[in-house]
């Protein structure tokens, strides 16, 4: 069966670049297929968005790549529309393929917390406690050609990353699928994760995005009831002595199936 979803270039309205819309929405890596068994390309969108797979802010990044089979990293080079990347990868080897924006890092804006929860504020408009943090995002999506293997799967080891425990192209509606969310390679341990769902402009009432927290080893395992698209992402703060603080947030774009 071919895994597939074609991209529907559906627009959202166009937001500014800032800060504060990239911390607001939920970046994306989203394919033509996941199964990618009868060609030789694969293309993929990269944005971000607040109804998942609506594209509404594009993804503009300097190292979008293709990690293969072999765990070559190869750069790939995007095409930017207003509200979507795209980028073409190519799969002609059999195995899976690991397809990154690679990290992004933003601007340095003023960000506090408010109730609870860190936002970003336009100049001018933080509250006296705010700090400079800098977002750094990363986002990500992998595809197989015939067998899957693992290579690809490998940590970065750099900034925050889900390592697959599940192969994502052997992801099984019902049956729990198991990451390990890492920070510099290094396990993080009580890490909230949030899984959205493709299809939420459908449905007769908005389901709230599913939130699941890492064991003390950093894995934490999500499990889906019907098939369809799925994104899981994290965010983590982290403030380098002498330099702004980091938001970083992570996205895996998966598949599944019966």
């Amino acid at each position: 069966m071919i895994r597939s979803l074609r991209v529907g270039l559906l627009g959202g309205a166009l937001l500014l670049g800032l800060a504060a819309a990239a911390e607001a929405h939920s970046p994306y890596l989203l394919p033509t297929v996941f199964d990618a068994s009868d060609r030789k390309v694969v293309m993929v969108q990269g944005s971000f968005t607040e109804s998942f797979f609506t594209p509404e802010v594009a993804m503009k990044s300097d190292a979008y790549a293709v990690i293969g089979p072999d765990g070559a990293r190869v750069p790939l080079k995007p095409i930017y529309l207003n509200e979507v990347a795209l980028v073409e990868a190519p799969v002609e080897r059999p195995g899976t393929y690991r397809i990154t924006s690679g990290q992004r890092a933003g601007r340095v804006a003023k960000a506090a917390k408010v109730a609870g929860e860190w936002r970003f504020f336009e100049d001018g408009k933080a509250p006296p406690d705010a700090i400079d943090m800098q977002s750094m995002t990363l986002a990500e999506v992998y595809v197989s050609r015939g067998a899957p293997n693992d290579a690809a799967l490998a940590p970065i080891g750099k900034g925050l990353e889900f390592h697959p425990i599940t192969h994502p192209s052997k992801i099984a509606t019902g049956q729990d699928a198991v990451f390990e969310v890492l920070f510099d390679g290094h396990p993080l341990a009580g890490q909230p994760i949030t899984l959205s769902a493709a299809d939420d402009r459908y449905a007769d009432a908005k389901v709230a995005p599913r939130t699941v927290t890492s064991d003390a080893k950093g894995r934490f395992a999500v499990k889906v009831g019907r098939s369809g698209i799925y994104q899981i992402q994290t965010r983590y703060r982290v403030a380098p002595a002498g330099q702004p603080a980091q938001s970083f947030t992570y996205a895996l774009t998966f598949e599944s199936l019966r």
